[in-house]
């Protein structure tokens, strides 16, 4: 299938108001290199908007996915907890540049962490 023709596909199937950037569509990627469906390689200088400082598909990171997966996939820690969130947030709480006691909480995006902090501002 070449890119032209998913694009069609693609205003077809979803809204004009989600656009995209790009004309091609990714097919496979590893380390800062996409493929495209044709085939095409370019340097993927947005990672998908994500923090994404290890490159696609970084061999610890898949490992550690992997491990992860074999325990579990998916727990709201709120709902069911598990500790590596502890592990972690007492991670980051000993390297906080503060003296005294420090807590950490983790949340999905950037909205829902300014709208916590704007919370525990008041």
């Amino acid at each position: 299938m070449k890119s032209s023709e998913l694009n069609q596909r693609r205003q077809q199937a979803t809204p004009c108001g989600v656009g995209v950037m790009c004309s091609y569509f990714v097919e496979k990627a590893e380390n800062a290199t996409l493929w495209d469906i044709e085939g095409n390689e370019v340097i993927d200088f947005a990672a998908g908007i994500a923090v994404l400082n290890t490159g696609h598909r970084h061999p610890k990171i898949v490992a550690a996915v992997e491990q992860q997966l074999q325990a579990f996939t998916h727990t709201a820690y709120q709902i069911v907890p598990y500790e590596s969130y502890v592990t972690l947030a007492e991670r980051i709480n000993e390297l906080a540049p503060i003296d005294g006691p420090a807590k950490t909480a983790f949340f999905t995006t950037g909205a829902e962490a300014v709208e916590n902090a704007v919370k525990i501002a008041r």
